[in-house]
């Protein structure tokens, strides 16, 4: 009998090639929703995904996005335009002529320190796009991440409003705020933005005491949450939270992380889920049953966060990570 082949996975000048090819479609598709294709390419990529997988997901998925508007943008201005409908092809214009100037790390650590403070914006996708962008080593595909921030930048308020406080006490205060009394139920964007916008959140969302460890604090808090909840917009703060990490060496200054944690806030706010901060129940699937599975998955949420908890458990080591990919993919 004849054994069957593994397929040689995918290479990067193969992801490459898509990613140039992706640069035609929109960053959103159906109003605010953010084009996952590009980032899960460099995922499944990563993951060891197989060429013809990586073709099928790509084939499967191009089908619902929107081309984009190739029409000469208007010119926008860093200190006017974050955050203004309509100026995506603007910013992505920007940021291709600051890396062709300075080089793409030079330009990334410029774009960080304008972009940091709004690191939840469109729900945390712009920063996320990024970090995928530069483990991908794509110039294009950095331009449009950090184009996709720009454009739907979303400062949260926060004030200086008494001592900082250590993680549990900051989850604590943080989950007795009164709930705003317009809080949609749609985007998670709009969610954030609601909470963010309610004085009581002000006042206690820059609190967090930050140190050498908050990253990896807030990671695991998400992978735990996660692993106990299985909520979708938790899910975001844990690929968010490995974006930070992969963006790291190019914050401008340590303290760039508090616009994530004010961000962080508003996010586990918004989605509702009381917070876990040990794990409750310990995985049972092996991290090469869980990537394979991944690997084979439609849901790019689910593939892009078994490659964040992956490459953050190899960082990080904890059972965390592996129970919540676990909790995204069914046995």
């Amino acid at each position: 009998m004849l054994m069957k082949t593994a397929a040689t996975p995918a290479t990067r000048a193969q992801l490459h090639h898509l990613l140039d090819a992706g640069q035609a479609l929109s960053a959103t598709y159906r109003g605010q929703m953010s084009n996952h294709l590009p980032m899960a390419q460099q995922a499944l990529l990563e993951l060891g995904a197989s060429e013809p997988r990586l073709l099928a997901w790509t084939e499967r998925h191009e089908t619902f996005l929107e081309p984009r508007d190739c029409s000469r943008p208007a010119r926008v201005d860093p200190a006017r335009d974050l955050g203004r409908p309509g100026s995506d092809a603007g910013w992505r214009e920007h940021f291709l002529a600051r890396i062709a100037s300075l080089g793409a790390g030079a330009a990334l650590r410029e774009a960080l320190a304008l972009l940091l403070p709004g690191a939840g914006a469109i729900a945390f996708h712009g920063l996320i796009r990024t970090g995928h962008a530069v483990l991908a080593g794509h110039d294009g595909e950095l331009a449009a991440g950090l184009a996709h921030w720009a454009a739907h930048f979303m400062p949260l308020t926060a004030i200086d409003a008494g001592a900082p406080l250590e993680l549990p006490d900051w989850l604590h205060v943080l989950q007795q705020l009164p709930r705003p009394a317009a809080l949609p139920s749609g985007l998670i964007a709009c969610r954030m933005q609601a909470w963010g916008k309610a004085a009581a959140f002000a006042a206690v969302a820059g609190r967090l005491q930050h140190g050498p460890d908050t990253l990896r604090d807030l990671a695991l808090l998400a992978a735990r949450t996660y692993a106990a909840t299985g909520n979708f917009t938790v899910l975001h703060l844990l690929t968010a939270s490995h974006a930070m990490s992969v963006l790291q060496p190019w914050w401008p200054a340590p303290e760039a992380a508090r616009g994530f944690s004010v961000a962080a806030a508003a996010g586990l706010l918004a989605s509702g889920a009381r917070p876990a901060l040990h794990l409750q129940h310990a995985p049972s699937r092996p991290w090469p049953a869980l990537i394979a599975a991944a690997c084979e998955q439609d849901d790019a949420h689910v593939i892009k966060l078994a490659h964040a908890a992956s490459r953050l458990g190899r960082r990080w080591p904890d059972p965390a990570w592996r129970a919540a990919v676990e909790r995204s993919i069914p046995v």
